[in-house]
């Protein structure tokens, strides 16, 4: 299947959830998420999900790898006003979102952090193949990001849904993670 139907698939899939069946997958999506080495971590860069979209949520992963290096900082992605790229905004507790023009809860402001200094990239997605490809919702924002990551930056994405098994359009600058969290498994690419 091409992205665009993987893409259509996956959030009318997703959108079949109850609120209790993605309690359930959340929770052991979490609890697979323990199994993985991230001991030294020092920057992460997560995201906040869009509730509507029935996003998974990482801040429990976060947390978890907060209690594991504490002195990790956390950002989050901002779209710039080019409408192409995105940076890592350093975050805090005291840190104020706002909804972008994609509905995406940004920082209103802080820090950028250099993308070449983030050690873990949590990345949304729809769906995602067996060669650790995903489907986002088209815009290309993360993998042009990641491309200017360091080669060692570890991408994990999560996802409700077990992998399929090809993507048929994967581009020449889609960027694969190195982990996919399901409630059945991790996945390592």
């Amino acid at each position: 299947m091409v992205k665009k139907e993987i893409r259509r698939a996956y959030i009318e899939k997703r959108n079949e959830l109850s609120t209790s069946g993605i309690n359930d997958l959340v929770a052991k999506i979490v609890d697979n998420f323990r199994s993985i080495n991230l001991q030294g971590a020092q920057v992460l860069l997560s995201y906040h999900p869009i509730i509507e979209r029935k996003e998974f949520d990482p801040a429990s992963c976060a947390d978890l790898l907060l209690l594991e290096n504490s002195n990790l900082i956390i950002a989050w992605p901002k779209i710039d006003d080019d409408s192409i790229t995105m940076n890592a905004v350093k975050v805090s507790n005291q840190s104020s979102l706002i909804p972008n023009r994609y509905n995406i809860p940004e920082p209103v402001n802080g820090e950028n952090i250099d993308p070449l200094m983030i050690d873990v990239v949590f990345v949304p997605l729809l769906a995602f193949d067996t060669k650790g490809y995903r489907v986002g919702y088209g815009k290309g924002f993360y993998d042009r990001f990641l491309l200017r990551c360091s080669e060692d930056v570890v991408k994990i994405g999560f996802s409700y849904f077990e992998a399929i098994d090809t993507i048929d359009d994967v581009h020449e600058y889609d960027v694969p993670l190195n982990f996919c969290i399901t409630p059945m498994r991790v996945y390592e690419f």
